[in-house]
């Protein structure tokens, strides 16, 4: 079945939802880039503001947390508060859980020996490209063309398919003016949220599952969530078709979200 639009969580529906959402155990999963802080045009300008710092905070002393992103490990840790946190970076295929260092997927070998080289062709591909940017990451490398014009951006998704049969180790995936060439091993954002879901099991019980996002990337943790007792939650404006069952606009609508989940989970806890 085809995905369909989600519904725009507004202040009739919000009432239920919270209520669903105010006991029992619970993994709250959010992406970074266009979740929890707001799409720039340079990826290394992106930052929280200071109410999500705060809610990230209040929300690991409630309920176990993660921030699931394409960014590494490392730059990661830069631009969130981790202590407390899970961070699942580069896709899933680091995952950090506080105080056991870190998981990384195996079947990497053959893909980082190949990064390098592939990095240097992106560069010199796209070097007579305004605007067009690579960005290197441990196991990945991504190329945006936020801040091209219409012809750029076509010259750099040209690139982007040339080098892709080029580079067998890798898998193309792509985004919102970007596409990054990622290891091909069976590793995404849903396999992820299945790998956080095992780790907080206790006794057999698995938590449900709150998953909020906005990229192409995210309908990997969107389909991999059970309908009948996760929550998946699409950003974006105006909606579009999505595994996710609901949809808010933006990350201030985000903020304002996880303020009044906050709130529950404090009352239900008392």
């Amino acid at each position: 079945m085809p995905p369909s639009t989600p519904r725009s969580l507004d202040a009739a529906s919000l009432p239920a939802l919270l209520s669903r959402l105010a006991h029992g155990p619970l993994l709250v999963a959010l992406d970074f880039d266009g979740t929890l802080a707001p799409i720039v045009d340079r990826p290394d300008g992106a930052r929280l503001e200071d109410p999500m710092h705060g809610h990230l905070s209040d929300l690991v002393e409630l309920v176990l947390t993660a921030v699931v992103s394409g960014r590494d490990l490392e730059d990661l840790r830069l631009r969130v508060p981790a202590s407390g946190l899970i961070l699942v970076g580069s896709h899933g295929v680091e995952i950090a859980y506080p105080g056991d260092g870190v998981e990384r997927a195996p079947g990497l070998a053959e893909s980082d020996a190949a990064l390098g080289p592939l990095i240097r062709r992106l560069r010199h591909a796209t070097a007579e490209l305004p605007g067009v940017l690579v960005e290197p990451k441990r196991h990945s490398v991504a190329v945006h063309w936020r801040l091209a014009g219409p012809v750029e951006a076509v010259s750099a998704e040209r690139v982007v398919d040339s080098l892709a049969g080029e580079f067998p180790a890798f898998v193309v995936g792509r985004g919102k003016m970007v596409a990054e060439f990622r290891p091909a091993i069976d590793r995404d954002k849903g396999s992820a949220i299945g790998l956080l879901r095992g780790h907080a099991t206790v006794d057999g019980v698995p938590p449900a599952v709150l998953y909020l996002g906005d990229d192409v990337t995210d309908e990997d943790a969107f389909r991999a969530l059970d309908p009948d007792r996760d929550t998946g939650i699409l950003v974006a404006a105006p909606p579009r078709p999505s595994a996710a069952g609901w949809c808010l606009p933006d990350t201030r609508a985000v903020s304002g979200f996880l303020e009044r989940l906050i709130e529950v989970r404090r009352t239900s806890a008392r």
